[in-house]
């Protein structure tokens, strides 16, 4: 039976339960409201850059309900038609307060956005970085986003951090040979190649992860070995010696080899003509074995280190081990930029004549194209920035790539004009490794080192034929030949001597010898569209333009007061 104390214990609202509601993680409940972020605006653009096309800032637990957005694209003009397609590329990141490098994690970033130390004694990390401006500095950024500031004036550094972090990720999943750019950098960055196909070749491989490693059971690692022996004290020889395989091998300095007449063999046969010695290690009682296990477990490891891949950019190892062990990372996502959306197309061109009668066999060339995208977002508890970036980039010919006919190379053997270099069913089904070195020539026929490594790719990669042929009066066997008037209707941007390196997968030399006007940005774009943002802003009340009319109303009012007697 309970006491009167212990049912006083018992009663409601008295136990843990209230204690516990002293440590509530959760945030109050506030009215949220909604504001309208409009992008709009026109920007000029060069060819071969990543360009910044839009921004908008999302602040703390702010969510993008709609984000409908219009990119009108027109290219200046040229003097033909371009054969090859001039390719657009639109993107959307979201890049959170807590992708930023200068935090370490998103409690670094609620530490930093209230203005406490990051640890105890530590500094306080600022939330916002700020720089002033000076108009002498060149700032590509600021000027393609069309954002204005005088000399002296104090502007964050958001989205510059922003355009970097983008860059800096997209860098890691094309190629870890990448140099990473600095998050202060305010130049263009240069766009990526669209390779499609050359997406099978890559500059190594693991060998390990194609063969695999099956571990050996040995139960003696010191084999026995019988039929050699020495007898005395042996001293250094120069003699020559054989042992059992018929090589032949000479002692010398370092002691390698014991005086011949204190050095005993046993021999394989008689004494006459050439004897071997019989010296063997023995295997059947101490020997080797490969376990069912062993071979079971190099084909799991294979499997896990294909699965590790995809982990291989991420900074810290420890996440790595963990999302190896099948464990959820929250706030992992939260630390670097996220697509929200991509949408790739190609110009459309016409030709336009001239009116006048001297002139009506003269024309020129424009180009355009339009993408229309949608964004959304959940509620971002860290804030951060939308940044739109835009890439226009000519498809690369690769014109004196090798055709795997023309170029049919020399069987070994005897006979060096067999079939033995085409594809074999059976021999290439049992090979234990269907990788074949890509020569130089493979891309480019002119190469100076034809016969150097390229890079790797699956074997028989040759017989999937995806290069164009161009020939009559625009062949071009040469790619440092000067511009020839014959091949303005193909945008070449071409490198001597190709190597699967930097140059390969960005644009460093992009040229505008097409345009008709090559001294100026080739395209532009216009930007339509709104976003409708959720969020924890109070914004006040309309406001109405001054007059006395609060005053007027107030002298019809009676303020006397009664007084009680």
């Amino acid at each position: 039976m309970a006491t009167r104390n212990q049912s006083a214990e018992l009663a409601p609202g008295s136990g843990d339960l209230l204690r516990m509601n002293r440590t509530l993680t959760t945030p109050i409940m506030v009215n949220r409201s909604m504001r309208v972020h409009t992008a709009r605006g026109i920007t000029s653009l060069p060819a071969g850059k990543m360009v910044p096309i839009a921004a908008v800032p999302l602040l703390r637990e702010d969510a993008v309900k709609s984000g409908r957005l219009r990119f009108t694209f027109e290219m200046m003009e040229t003097a033909e038609i371009l054969m090859n397609a001039v390719y657009v590329s639109v993107k959307a990141y979201l890049v959170p307060w807590s992708a930023f490098t200068r935090f370490d994690s998103v409690d670094a970033v609620n530490r930093a956005y209230d203005g406490t130390e990051q640890y105890a004694g530590g500094p306080v990390q600022p939330f916002v970085q700020r720089e002033t401006f000076n108009a002498v500095t060149s700032d590509d950024i600021k000027v393609y986003l069309g954002l204005h500031a005088k000399t002296g004036d104090t502007v964050t550094t958001a989205y510059h951090e922003a355009y970097n972090e983008i860059w800096n990720f997209r860098a890691k999943n094309r190629s870890p040979d990448l140099a990473i750019r600095a998050l202060t950098d305010k130049s263009l960055a240069p766009a990526f190649w669209r390779h499609e196909q050359f997406k099978h070749i890559v500059p190594d491989f693991d060998q390990a992860l194609i063969d695999g490693q099956v571990p050996l059971n040995v139960v003696n690692t010191k084999l026995p070995v019988s039929g050699l022996g020495i007898k005395g004290t042996p001293t250094a020889s120069t003699a020559t010696f054989r042992d059992s395989t018929g090589a032949s091998w000479t002692g010398g300095a370092g002691g390698v080899v014991a005086q011949e007449a204190l050095l005993g063999a046993k021999l394989a046969g008689a004494i006459s003509g050439t004897v071997l010695p019989a010296i063997f290690a023995e295997l059947a009682t101490n020997g080797i074995t490969v376990s069912l296990s062993n071979i079971e477990m190099a084909k799991k490891t294979a499997a896990f280190a294909q699965l590790r891949t995809q982990y291989s950019e991420l900074d810290d190892n420890y996440l790595i081990n963990m999302l190896m062990d099948g464990l959820t990372i929250p706030e992992q996502a939260m630390r670097q930029p996220m697509l929200l959306g991509e949408s790739t197309t190609v110009f459309g061109m016409s030709k336009r004549y001239a009116s006048d009668a001297a002139n009506l066999t003269e024309s020129v060339v424009n180009g355009a194209t339009m993408i229309d995208m949608a964004i959304q977002t959940p509620r971002i508890a860290p804030g951060g920035i939308v940044m739109v970036v835009a890439e226009i980039t000519p498809e690369q010919l690769f014109e004196r790539q090798a055709d795997p006919m023309y170029h049919y190379p020399v069987v070994a053997g005897t006979n060096a004009h067999t079939g033995g270099a085409f594809p074999h069913y059976l021999r290439d089904t049992l090979d234990p490794e269907k990788v074949e070195a890509v020569p130089n020539r493979y891309i480019d026929t002119a190469h100076a080192t034809p016969a150097g490594t390229f890079g790797y790719a699956p074997l028989n990669y040759r017989w999937n034929v995806q290069q164009p042929r161009i020939g009559g009066k625009f062949y071009n066997p040469d790619p440092a030949a000067p511009f020839d008037e014959d091949r303005q209707r193909l945008w070449a941007v071409e490198t001597v001597n190709p190597t699967l390196g930097v140059d390969f997968y960005l644009c460093t030399n992009m040229n505008t010898k097409v345009f008709v006007v090559t001294n100026q940005d080739p395209f532009e774009c216009m930007t339509q569209g709104d976003f409708l943002i959720e969020g924890n802003t109070v914004f006040g009340t309309p406001l109405i333009e001054a007059n006395d009319d609060y005053a007027k109303v107030l002298a019809k009012v009676d303020q006397t007061r009664l007084t009680g007697v």
